[in-house]
């Protein structure tokens, strides 16, 4: 066996972390009384999403797009678009990429080792972004109904979760 077959392939590794912050979304919306539904194009459709991966047309890029989850509150019936994602220094911004970005009421929630934040699309399409020193927490959008005490937990979860990515990663 060769070295670097000891080591995981990059790639494969941050799909896992990927997944694994969507898996703990998921699990905290659910705790905290949603109903979550898969909406995104990789889990309905594993092969489409990948057909379609450097398909250009417009079409092909809303499916592409579609955020990860639909959620819905227990307490008021208030339906969500979540996009996740995992960033291993915490920073989320716009760029080129969401310039057409077709879910114009989606909410970006950021997991990352140290915390999880979130924030809807027309912020970031307006400039702001998420970085490790902004406080933009689950429990400070009043659309959402989430326990503080719940984002504790998971962020508890995501920081044991990632740090072992991390030691994985480096081989020991």
């Amino acid at each position: 066996m060769k070295q670097n077959d000891l080591y995981p392939n990059p790639y494969n590794l941050n799909s896992l972390k990927g997944r694994m912050a969507e898996q703990l979304i998921q699990d905290l919306f659910s705790r905290n009384n949603y109903n979550v539904f898969n909406y995104g194009l990789e889990r309905l459709h594993p092969f489409l999403s990948r057909v379609l991966r450097n398909n250009r047309q417009t079409t092909s890029k809303d499916l592409r797009y579609m955020p990860d989850f639909v959620v819905q509150s227990g307490e008021t019936g208030d339906l969500f678009y979540l996009e996740v994602k995992f960033r291993a220094n915490g920073c989320f911004e716009f760029g080129e990429k969401y310039a057409d970005y077709p879910y114009k009421n989606a909410w970006f929630v950021v997991v990352s080792p140290e915390k999880i934040q979130c924030m809807h699309y027309k912020r970031l399409k307006a400039g702001f972004s998420i970085t490790p020193d902004t406080h933009y927490r689950l429990t400070s959008v009043r659309s959402f109904h989430i326990k503080k005490e719940s984002v504790a937990e998971y962020e508890g979860y995501a920081k044991g979760f990632f740090t072992a990515f991390n030691r994985l990663k480096a081989g020991g």
